[in-house]
């Protein structure tokens, strides 16, 4: 058995004569470049707003514990005015503590009355 040479058989692919001037093969030819070149510009556009998301995610966290340890220290606050009220004129300045003979309810003055 004769023992045959695989790697240099190289044969030269024909293409169809109508393969290479049919207006068919090149309007779908546009197509997928029209629709590839459009992929790559959705797919950058949704890299950099998932990047933008994170950062507001990590901006959210950092806000949230700023809030969180602001509350606490508020809370610390409102419990050290129990037994110290020397305190209360700084909470009262940041309306943690509501000033004293203040009430909720909206004056009588300040009512109008309606005009015949």
């Amino acid at each position: 058995m004769e023992k045959e040479d695989w790697t240099n058989r190289a044969k030269w692919l024909e293409s169809s004569s109508c393969m290479k001037s049919n207006l068919l093969c090149t309007v779908t030819l546009g197509v997928f470049l029209v629709c590839a070149l459009y992929t790559v510009w959705l797919s950058v556009r949704y890299y950099f707003s998932v990047r933008e998301l994170q950062q507001l995610q990590y901006q959210y966290v950092a806000v949230e514990q700023t809030r969180n340890a602001l509350q606490s220290l508020a809370n610390e606050a409102l419990e050290y005015s129990r037994t110290n009220p020397s305190i209360d004129p700084i909470l009262q300045q940041f309306d943690l503590k509501p000033k004293p003979g203040a009430t909720n309810a909206p004056a009588q003055g300040s009512q109008k009355v309606p005009a015949k």
